[in-house]
């Protein structure tokens, strides 16, 4: 058996902020032999005592100082020339490494002696390791792990000058290339330094291939100070850059396929040699990448202040929807009047003036304003002044009857800043929630003027306002209820709008306070610090307390290391059985370990044992489970199950022999931490409204391994926090405190037994195995009773065998996902004990990069939501979804929402659309993902295609490497759909097998700027003949070939967008092809006095619409165009019915030689694009036929 070879990894050491990070990452790595190699350049000791700290003779660690300061260049340089493996990864002092990093990019390199560079998947981080959104420089640009032909790659990056590739931290190369190309890019005065990392990839890649790996290994680490982001080393790299792209063009040996695509071999399928190359299009999943980054916010964002302004940002109304917002108030079924109440304490007249201008500026203007401060009065209108008492609770009890025509208030204090619509979205949920009392929001801090420190709060969570009063201290009050149950308690003093909040609990139910999910306010004062208040601690218990004696619950409420937080020990009196049902699995050592934990450790001793077995093969654990049953008595049975191989069912049938009134599912790998732990859990689970209790579970190394479900995460559910230490706070202390979540885990979850038989036990038929405790737990929430989680009861949880993961196994787990999500998906898109706003990715509590204008704050509709899914920002998308859906949403017909990519099943869930437009979605894997809308969605789906791509020219891009199903996969993804919509009745009729809905809908202009758009005419000594449009138009532009040559010396020729290379020397001017937006104004500047359009006569030009008619027509151009299909009609333009030279020549010429009359015709064509396919009043009709339900 071979050796593996020996890796370094070697750390060109300078900063020390970052670097123990670095080197405890470096440590971590499970490849083996590894030697890490450190050249220390700094100015003093620190990295040098970082290093003695981790000191060990089992780390193979050495660590050099330099005698003097080398610089990035010459250390990279030291460190590699002192390195001694085969192999080397450059890790940069700032960036970690994910342990598996080493162990997974080592043996390619290993296996492919082709392979040069392995670049795998890196995430960047903030300063304070928050991970950033992606973006384009660490995206996937191979959909598997891939080898990728190295000279096809430099073409790409000749035309692309961007590193998408990773830095040194995310490469693993050999140290025999690196040490020979290292020198010469590093040369003094000539060298790369800012791009060396990507000068030597480029090096890399000329002599071989690259391996693209699509797991992350590495993160890195942006932040302000870092030495890339100095302004001498940004404009470093552009100069290098410079250079490369230079060495790029300079450089000789066999060309790519075609421009953009590269040749490659899938990893996962092809391993042999010679490789089998296949193509992929590069540039063409860069630019979808682009553009999905694009889409979301945060995409630029160094940190995580700067990522969640940005978030801040697009959660605003835009122009249209606050023009149209008049109409949306004189929808609501009530109006509503609303006083916000500023209170100023401290007399800041500042920080007065900063909360009413903010009220000022508010979209949904309030009926008063009632200020009570201890400084001078603000003239404003509509505010009333009142001095500021000593006694401010009882003063508002005096006042706020007093707010005559007032339906509710808002308290504020001086200092806090509403958003423009935070009044807007409160009278909104007020007037359409009639059963609402009092309402709270999420809120966020202002730090130098600056939004920050954001908190996203769970919707009402009785034990959490229990455990410390979180919802806040900005309170929205329904005035008619104050008044009826008495005002405020000056009992409680800071926290008597709380004590109300728990009268109004108490009289009419939890579902009467209403969570706004949305940051509604930020403040100087922000709400960690409210809550730090010596007032708000003192008064936390008392206020609990009060609550409890008013519902007659006895009870005694401690403290732990937070005075603030309440621990409440309900006093019951009764000691009932616990039936402790425990699944014997295939380990014997492992259930012993858990049974003798159990007797030991446990406190509480009125409980049973039920160890079920379901038949085990191991004839040592059929003796001692024979023994026990001999010796158990009344604490320990031994049940045998026989049935149906299903921990659902086998539970059920343990359930119905249990004597227990409570019922414990435990986990045979659970261990016993601590003797109180069932104590703990009866505390909760005796109180009448609880149906099912959960305790916090450990890993064996002490870590988080369950606190509580959030459902949608990670998959159907998963926990929050793991990985975090035991004695973390967790998000809003949420690790510490008693609370209530939608699911707990299986492996420790107690249960009434009344409740589970009334519910049926487990569901066996739905969920035999992983998500049966997942599905108890929502449907006792759904019968009205509470799932709480303690962290007061710990059990540590030994990790399983991991069982067989044969295909029979993962299609029965993904059938039980899939009905899971089908009956729970209302609640996982809203999951009340997290928030929309946070992440359902594996990073729990961390805010969720959201798309750019998804933001849906109202809880009523007034007009139909139509989510558009374009398959490109560019011009495809643009004409037949975005375009379209702007003008709608214009002219106040529709709500419109636009996504470049694939929405979760959670949001198009929290959108709730009418209609999903799915445009272009026949590449593999569309089909399943229409499949997916078709389950979890009632939204009309609207297939769009403006294209015959089942048959394209040769010569078009269009054809290159398409797919041999594609007609297969159209048709899957057509079917799956309601409506199919096209742009021309050629299309319609080309597809009409497909579908029996199928409508046309013409393309159309929009109105800006296409409508004011203006040429000259006659401008040059010669006529400006030319043509203009994108570039997969080849064959179309060689039918005038001849023409263009012919009439070299009598117009002047004039391209736009693409122009073949042969027909160059007789074009007068070409231009480049423009942005999207730009293209209009150039079109138009191109001031034509004659614009062709020809066409190969083709099926697939046969379905084309007029569109390149209709941007001609704009500009006032007189047109003569190919007599197809494409072009037939009622628009003035003239027609060459063979596509000859000779018909060609001949219309041409007899335009040119009326100019009067040519024009003319560009003046009536004009005219009819103006009238009839331009995106406003009457022509908007044909979209919503097409776009909505009949």
């Amino acid at each position: 058996m071979n050796q593996a070879p020996l890796v370094s990894i070697v750390i060109p050491a300078f900063n020390p902020r970052f670097f123990s990070q670095a080197l405890d990452s470096a440590l971590a790595q499970t490849y083996q032999p590894l030697e890490i190699v450190i050249c220390d350049d700094s100015a003093d000791d620190q990295i040098q005592r970082i290093v003695e700290a981790v000191a060990e003779p089992a780390h193979p660690v050495r660590y050099l100082r330099n005698p003097q300061r080398l610089g990035l260049q010459k250390n990279v340089l030291r460190c590699v020339e002192e390195a001694r493996g085969e192999l080397i990864k450059v890790l940069c002092d700032d960036d970690r490494l994910f342990a598996p990093s080493i162990a997974l990019q080592a043996p390619v390199l290993i296996d492919n002696p082709d392979v040069n560079l392995v670049c795998a998947l890196r995430v960047f981080s903030d300063a304070g390791n928050f991970i950033l959104p992606p973006r384009v420089d660490n995206c996937r640009f191979t959909y598997n792990d891939a080898v990728l032909k190295g000279e096809d790659m430099l073409a790409i990056f000749e035309s692309t000058p961007r590193n998408f590739l990773g830095n040194f931290s995310s490469a693993l190369m050999r140290r025999a290339d690196v040490l020979e190309l290292l020198p010469a890019l590093i040369q003094e005065g000539a060298g790369f330094v800012a791009l060396l990392d990507f000068a030597l990839f480029i090096c890399l890649m000329r002599r071989g291939n690259l391996a693209a790996l699509v797991t992350v290994l590495s993160c890195e680490r942006l932040y302000p100070g870092r030495l890339s982001a100095t302004p001498e080393m940004l404009k470093q790299a552009r100069s290098e850059w410079e250079w490369l792209v230079q060495m790029l063009a300079a450089r000789s040996g066999e060309s790519a396929p075609a421009a953009g695509w590269v040749r490659y071999v899938d990893m996962a399928r092809e391993a042999g040699q010679p490789r089998n190359w296949q193509e992929l299009c590069v540039t063409r999943v860069l630019g979808n990448r682009s553009t999905v980054v694009d889409g979301r916010v945060g995409g630029e964002s160094i940190s995580y202040e700067d990522f969640y302004r940005e978030w801040l940002s697009v959660r605003k109304f835009s122009a249209v929807e606050q023009r149209l917002m008049p109409q949306r108030i004189d929808s609501w079924p009530r109006r509503v009047q609303l006083v916000p109440v500023v209170l100023d304490f401290e007399g800041d007249g500042e920080a007065l003036a900063r909360t009413l201008d903010s009220i000022d500026g508010q979209l949904f203007a309030p009926a008063a304003v009632l200020v009570l401060s201890v400084g001078e009065e603000q003239v404003r209108d509509r505010v009333l002044h009142q001095p500021l008492r000593g006694d401010w609770v009882q003063q508002l009890n005096e006042l706020v009857p007093q707010l005559e025509g007032c339906d509710w208030f808002y308290l504020l204090q001086a200092g806090d800043r509403l958003q423009e619509s935070a009044l807007l979205i409160l009278a909104e949920r007020i007037a359409n929630t009639p059963a609402m009392l009092c309402a709270y929001s999420d809120e966020g801090a202002l730090v130098e003027g600056e939004s920050s420190e954001p908190v996203f709060k769970p919707d009402f969570n009785l034990d959490l306002m229990r455990s410390y009063p979180y919802v806040g201290r900005a309170l929205a009050f329904s005035r008619e209820r104050f008044m009826a149950e008495g005002g405020f308690d000056p009992r409680h003093g800071e926290l008597a709008p709380h004590d109300l909040l728990w009268r109004m609990v108490e009289a009419a139910g939890p579902r009467t306070i209403e969570h706004i999910a949305d940051i509604q306010l930020e403040s100087e004062f922000s709400f960690a610090q409210w809550l730090s208040r010596p007032q708000v601690i003192e008064a936390s218990e008392g206020l609990v307390a009060a609550h409890l004696q008013r519902i007659g619950v006895e009870h005694r409420i401690v403290h732990d290391d937070l005075p603030l937080l309440n621990r409440i020990d309900y006093l019951h009196g009764s000691r009932p059985l616990v039936s402790i049902i425990l699944p014997c699995g295939d380990s014997l050592a492992t259930l012993q370990r858990c049974v003798e934990s159990l007797i030991e450790q446990t406190a509480y001793n009125h409980y049973e044992i039920v160890l079920v077995d379901a038949g085990s093969r191991d004839p040592a654990m059929a003796d001692w489970l024979a023994a026990m049953a001999q010796l158990g008595g009344a604490m320990l049975r031994v049940l045998p199950y026989v049935g149906p191989h299903s921990q659902a069912a086998l539970i059920n049938s343990a359930a119905s022999l249990a004597r227990g009134d409570y019922l414990l599912l435990l986990n045979p790998g659970a261990l016993i931490c601590s003797g109180d732990w069932l104590d703990e859990l009866l505390n909760q689970a005796q109180r009448p409204e609880v149906g099912v209790v959960g305790a916090r579970i450990l890993a064996t190394d002490g870590s988080i391994l369950h606190a509580g479900q959030v459902l949608g995460m990670a998959g159907p559910a998963s926990s929050p926090f793991v990985g975090e230490a035991m004695d973390a706070r967790g998000y809003m202390q949420r690790l510490q405190v008693v609370q209530n979540w939608s699911a707990v885990s299986g492996d420790c979850l107690m249960v009434r037994k009344e409740v589970f038989d009334s519910l049926g036990g487990l569901d066996a038929q739905a969920f035999a195995d992983e998500l049966g405790a997942t599905d108890l737990c929502l449907r006792v929430d759904r019968n009205g009773y509470l799932v709480v989680w303690t962290p007061h009861a710990t059990l540590m949880l030994r990790p399983a065998s991991p069982a067989g993961d044969d295909s029979e196994r993962q299609l029965a787990r993904e059938a039980e996902q899939e009905r899971f999500y089908q009956q729970w998906m209302a609640k996982i898109a809203r999951d009340p004990a997290y928030n929309p706003a946070l992440s359902l990715g594996y990073s729990s509590f961390s805010l969720e990069p959201s798309l750019r204008n998804n933001w849906n704050p109202f809880c009523s509709r007034a007009l139909p939501l139509i989510l558009g899914l374009p398959v490109n920002s560019s011009a495809v998308g643009h004409y037949r979804v975005t375009g379209p859906l702007t003008a709608l949403e214009e002219a106040g017909r529709v709500i419109a929402r636009v996504a470049y990519e694939s929405p979760s099943t959670a949001d198009i869930e929290r959108l709730s659309p009418d209609t999903i437009i799915l445009q272009c979605r026949y590449s593999e894997g569309a089909a399943s993902d229409i499949l997916r809308m078709k389950k979890y969605s009632s939204a009309l789906r609207v297939f769009e295609l403006d294209d015959y791509i089942v048959s394209a020219p040769k010569k078009n891009t269009h054809a290159r490497n398409k797919p041999v199903n594609t007609e297969q996969m159209l048709r899957e993804g057509i079917g799956l759909c309601d409506r199919v919509v096209v742009t021309t009745q050629p299309l319609a009729d080309a597809l009409s097998s497909m579908h029996s809905d199928i409508r046309v809908v013409p393309n159309m202009l929009a109105l800006d700027p296409w409508a004011s758009l203006t040429s000259r005419r006659g401008t040059s000594s010669k006529p400006r003949v030319g043509w203009g449009g994108g570039t997969s138009h080849t064959g179309d532009l060689e039918i005038i070939a001849e023409v263009v040559r012919e009439l070299a010396n009598e117009v002047e020729w004039v391209f736009f967008g693409m122009c073949p290379d042969d027909l160059r020397p007789y074009v007068h001017e070409f231009h480049s092809l423009t942005s999207l937006q730009s293209y209009p104004f150039k079109l138009a500047s191109l001031n034509l006095d004659l614009a062709l359009a020809p066409l190969e006569f083709h099926i697939f030009n046969d379905c084309k619409s007029n569109l390149r008619l209709l941007e001609y027509g704009a500009c006032g151009y007189p047109v003569i165009c190919t007599d197809t299909e494409a072009y037939r009609g009622f628009l003035p333009c003239t027609k060459v019915r063979s596509n000859s030279t000779e018909e060609w020549l001949q219309a041409i010429r007899m335009h040119l030689s009326d100019p009067a009359a040519s024009y003319r015709m560009g003046d009536e064509l004009r005219e009819a694009v103006h009238r009839d396919f331009m995106l406003r009043d009457d022509n908007l009709r044909h979209w919503l036929w097409g776009w909505l339900a009949d």
